[in-house]
């Protein structure tokens, strides 16, 4: 009798672990079924889209209202807007500056010199100009013709007092009247460096070389001297101070 009653207790033992052990896995199947439905609904979707790649949602009833939000409106003047940036003339209202460029060819002037140097013309400068001190190596013959000739584009070697060689290219060319005209200079990297200036008989000059030496040229019916800036503030001779003062204007 005991052991009926013991086989009996055993039973529903093993039978309530059995209730608990199945009952879960049902919960878990029920999960799994349900998020395979989820996926499938998901599959269902991306198949119609793929049918129709042309199909463009529509938009939102707030869509207006948020572009609104997005745009972005800045105050700052040196704030470019993107559409500035292809040559829109704004663009250089704000400070910033495009490097001048030469359209034309270059035409290398070979064998032409826009100036020789005439030692022997020293001492009819310094009477001209008023000057008592010059270096005998700086005195110069200006080609006038050579000079007045000139077009945007030529090119020319200078040869400085020192044998040193620096290549100009005339970038712009300015008739501000029937007796003054002046030309603007850039190096072969198309790099402003100076300028040549003509009033009636006068022709004065200023440029920087790439070695970042300065230079100043003037003459007087053809005749004067080109030296270097250093050159010039050496010299205790008023007149060539006042010169050396006045061609740097010339730079700026």
């Amino acid at each position: 009798m005991k052991r009926v009653i013991q086989y009996t207790g055993l039973a529903l033992i093993i039978g309530l672990l059995c209730v608990f052990l199945f009952k879960p896995g049902k919960v878990v199947n029920a999960i799994q079924s349900s998020e395979t439905v989820k996926d499938s609904s998901r599959t269902i979707d991306e198949k119609k889209l793929v049918q129709n790649p042309n199909e463009v949602a529509k938009a939102p009833q707030n869509f207006n209202r948020l572009r609104l939000e997005e745009e972005i409106t800045i105050d700052d003047p040196s704030y470019v807007a993107e559409e500035d940036l292809e040559g829109n003339p704004q663009l250089h209202s704000y400070g910033h500056q495009v490097p001048t460029t030469i359209d034309t060819p270059i035409n290398l002037l070979t064998g032409e010199d826009l100036w020789l140097y005439r030692p022997y013309l020293l001492d009819k400068v310094k009477q001209e100009q008023g000057i008592s001190m010059l270096p005998i190596e700086s005195i110069v013959e200006i080609n006038n013709e050579l000079l007045s000739d000139l077009t945007i584009g030529d090119s020319l070697i200078f040869t400085m007092p020192n044998g040193a060689e620096q290549q100009i290219i005339v970038s712009k060319i300015n008739i501000i009247s029937d007796k003054v005209t002046s030309w603007d200079l850039q190096n072969t990297q198309r790099q402003d460096i100076g300028k040549i200036t003509q009033i009636s008989n006068l022709t004065e000059g200023s440029f920087i070389t790439d070695n970042k030496d300065e230079y100043h040229l003037r003459t007087v019916n053809n005749k004067g001297w080109i030296t270097s800036k250093s050159q010039l503030m050496s010299n205790n001779d008023n007149a060539v101070k006042r010169n050396s003062e006045a061609f740097s204007e010339l730079l700026r």
